[in-house]
């Protein structure tokens, strides 16, 4: 395996003369402290909970002893330590902006408020058993940086999936093919409104080095009400028959996965890979749990679990699965958006509702207008038990929140789980009193 290059601009080199401050010493913040020092450079990590190797407090006076800082992408622009530095003159980089300087090969930047796992996911699998070389990094697979800090090829194609919070900070990065899945309500809480939201994520594309820009039609559609204007040529519609796509029976079948292989497709074409050789990934590809999986039935009802449906398009998508109403589960953190508008959408396409969490409240009261019913629970697994006594034999059952976790799980993931280990226990009562 080669090593990363040696090249350093001179911005960097100077930078390396003096200590780095990173900021946050989550995954990628260590990340970049590995490859700082692996070319020669010291860092100190600030976290505003401490460690054993970081300190908890910054300020402008602290920030004149840095000329560089690497920011960890919860640290916001409007983040007291972030407008130190600013104030203190120090320039600030996200951990890509650093990976960037390094990586040599084809850079494939993904982001979308949906879909963007699954589309680097597959596209980085895709490559690989074509006997393409590459790695999944950012939000998927590692940090950038943390692949460079050990053995890589820098010259093979980098996989992104890349966040809003990490987009709004790029400078230095720069993709070659940029992949917009698609634009819809999403992290307000952090951006403030739906152009910033779009602001941040556009970054990609005005940076991109490369002319392959590929984009679903709502982004189009709202750059167009902005003012930014895309070609018509970059949009990826995505309404084709499978069988005609040759992926019946794959994991790209249904909504809103076709989706995403639309957009992979776009791009495979347009690298001029065969087309075969996509179709053969689709087959073999499996999405990561929490992602409209079919958890289990009791008595003929069917459990689905869509934890990862951190916002409302992913809710959205979810409901187009399903050809009749379901029974809806969701709740939790609010993240900001039109909840109202958010229900309205939702509720033809919903028999009743049980939701929890944060927004639990409000959520009852926006359906109140509505033709269907929606119960407060307090927990998961109350929410399940209300669901399942009121669903009949053929009815679908859908945990897909439309919220973040954070107020009563550690994460999505831990979410699903709950929610899997409910359904097994309604499988056990079930079968004891079979007895």
């Amino acid at each position: 395996m080669m090593v990363a290059s040696q090249f350093i601009p001179e911005w960097l080199e100077t930078s390396l003369k003096r200590s780095i401050a990173i900021f946050g010493q989550g995954r990628s913040g260590l990340a970049a402290a590995s490859l700082i020092r692996k070319h020669g450079g010291k860092v100190q990590v600030f976290d505003e909970n401490g460690g054993d190797y970081s300190e908890n407090e910054f300020n402008e006076e602290i920030a004149r002893a840095y000329s560089l800082i690497i920011c960890s992408p919860g640290f916001g622009s409007s983040h007291s330590w972030v407008v130190a530095a600013r104030d203190a003159g120090c320039r600030l980089i996200p951990e890509f902006d650093l990976g960037a300087v390094f990586w040599r090969g084809p850079v494939v930047a993904i982001t979308g408020t949906n879909g963007k796992t699954t589309l680097a996911s597959f596209l980085n699998e895709a490559f690989q058993q074509s006997g393409i070389e590459s790695y999944a990094v950012g939000n998927i697979g590692s940090p950038l940086c943390e692949v460079l800090s050990g053995e890589c090829n820098p010259e093979a194609i980098a996989v992104c999936e890349i966040s809003s919070f990490q987009a709004e900070q790029m400078s230095k990065f720069q993709a070659d093919h940029v992949l917009w899945t698609n634009f819809d309500e999403d992290h307000l809480d952090r951006h403030e409104s739906m152009q910033s939201y779009f602001r941040s994520k556009y970054n990609l594309v005005s940076n991109a080095r490369g002319k392959i820009v590929l984009i679903g039609r709502s982004v189009y559609e709202y750059g167009k009400e902005i003012g930014v204007d895309f070609q018509e040529s970059c949009v990826v519609e995505d309404e084709r028959d499978v069988e005609s796509l040759g992926i019946v029976g794959s994991e790209f079948e249904t909504v809103p996965e076709r989706r995403t292989y639309l957009m992979a497709r776009a791009l495979w074409l347009a690298l001029k890979l065969p087309e075969a050789d996509l179709v053969r990934a689709a087959f073999a590809f499996r999405k990561s749990p929490h992602r409209i999986e079919l958890v289990g039935s009791v008595d003929g009802v069917r459990f689905w679990n869509d934890s990862k449906a951190t916002n409302f398009h992913a809710v959205y998508g979810a409901l187009e699965r399903f050809e009749k109403p379901v029974f809806w589960i969701g709740g939790g953190k609010d993240k900001g958006g039109n909840l109202e508008s958010f229900v309205r959408r939702i509720s033809p396409k919903i028999k009743a509702a049980a939701v929890i969490g944060e927004t639990m409240e409000r959520l009852s009261e926006a359906f109140e207008n509505e033709v269907c019913v929606a119960s407060v629970q307090p927990t998961m697994e109350a929410a399940i038990r209300s669901i399942a006594e009121m669903a009949k034999t053929g009815d679908n059952v859908l945990l897909s929140p439309g919220f973040a976790s954070f107020d009563m799980f550690k994460s999505y993931s831990e979410r699903g789980e709950v929610f899997r280990k409910v359904i097994d226990c309604l499988q056990s009562e079930r079968s004891m009193k079979d007895v």
